[in-house]
């Protein structure tokens, strides 16, 4: 890695964490964008100098957010299944079955994944830095509801790759060929073999 491309990176790592509203407004900006070119066009067709045009911001600004567009998409999906997290989290909090929870969880990403396989499927599919910044993003968000347990039964920081590591692949192999699995059978297969931490 050289210089520039390490302090670029560093750059990455404090906006992603940044609380500035101007930071947050050209992520948002960014996203937003990608969305609305998503809904034109496919997935392969969307280039870095669309996306900054779409969302009216300089490509520098793009780079300091994003290492591409892959990047951008994976923290697109995680925007949508974030809401969809911290509604479980409360849930759970509130009392509710971690089963049955985190089984809907799971259904609602398998879910959204299925109903758009030509766009962040196919992404999944060819793994690269969608499915790095997707792990990343998972692995994230399990040590951040680890965090909310009064008690683990196993490491939090091995308990996240693992379910980040598997959750991936299924996910990969079943938009490639579900074999006849509906999103509900994908789920509760998943809930199955969750880590006990995610169950009741």
């Amino acid at each position: 890695m050289t210089d520039a491309e390490s302090k670029q990176d560093s750059l990455r790592t404090r906006r992603v964490d940044s609380t500035d509203t101007r930071v947050l407004r050209t992520r948002e900006k960014l996203v937003a964008a990608f969305g609305r070119l998503l809904d034109e066009r496919p997935i392969a067709e969307i280039t870095v100098t669309a996306v900054v045009e779409a969302a009216g911001v300089t490509r520098s600004s793009f780079y300091a957010h994003f290492t591409g567009v892959d990047a951008l998409a994976a923290t697109a999906l995680a925007a949508h299944t974030g809401e969809i997290v911290d509604l479980a989290r409360d849930a759970i909090a509130a009392g509710a079955s971690k089963t049955a929870v985190n089984e809907g969880v799971y259904a609602d990403l398998a879910g959204f994944l299925a109903a758009r396989r030509s766009t962040f499927g196919v992404l999944l599919i060819a793994g690269g830095e969608f499915t790095r910044a997707l792990s990343e993003g998972i692995i994230a968000s399990s040590l951040e509801t680890l965090a909310t347990r009064p008690a683990l039964h196993a490491d939090p920081e091995v308990t996240a790759r693992y379910v980040a590591g598997g959750v991936i692949a299924v996910l990969a192999w079943w938009l490639a060929d579900d074999g006849g699995r509906s999103v509900d059978d994908l789920a509760h297969a998943f809930i199955t073999i969750a880590p006990p931490d995610f169950r009741d």
